[in-house]
């Protein structure tokens, strides 16, 4: 995997698997993302954004100490486009993110690259 597919997009990760994250931040580096941070919990959105605007994100449902609906609907008022990577089915996302981009784990590289990759840059429609 060494195209550029993400170059030059800030990308955000919500994981609280270590291993997980720090296999997704490989990865997206390697196609050209910038990864601004690799979060086991929910970060403070605001005091990230002072830093640069969030391209994409990918979280993780469940955070260990809960569930990160709340924060995908932080994400979604700000128009910040995210993709969820998670273990749970769809059938247990709440009504108003049902519509959410989803990935099952295990998701491969490929899958989690073009997912991101697909998504617009924060702003874009």
């Amino acid at each position: 995997m060494t195209d550029q597919t993400l170059a030059g997009r800030r990308v955000l990760i919500v994981e609280d698997d270590y291993y997980q994250a720090q296999d997704c931040k490989q990865m997206l580096e390697r196609v050209g993302a910038k990864v601004v941070a690799a979060c086991a919990t929910i970060p403070d959105l605001s005091r990230l954004l002072e830093d640069g605007p969030i391209d994409v994100v990918l979280i993780d449902i469940n955070l260990g100490h809960g569930l990160s609906f709340d924060f995908a609907r932080e994400l979604k008022a700000r128009a910040i486009p995210f993709v969820f990577l998670t273990g749970y089915d769809t059938a247990m996302l709440p009504e108003d993110l049902a519509e959410s981009p989803y990935l099952s784990k295990p998701a491969d590289g490929p899958h989690i690259v073009a997912a991101l990759a697909g998504l617009p840059r924060n702003g874009e429609s």
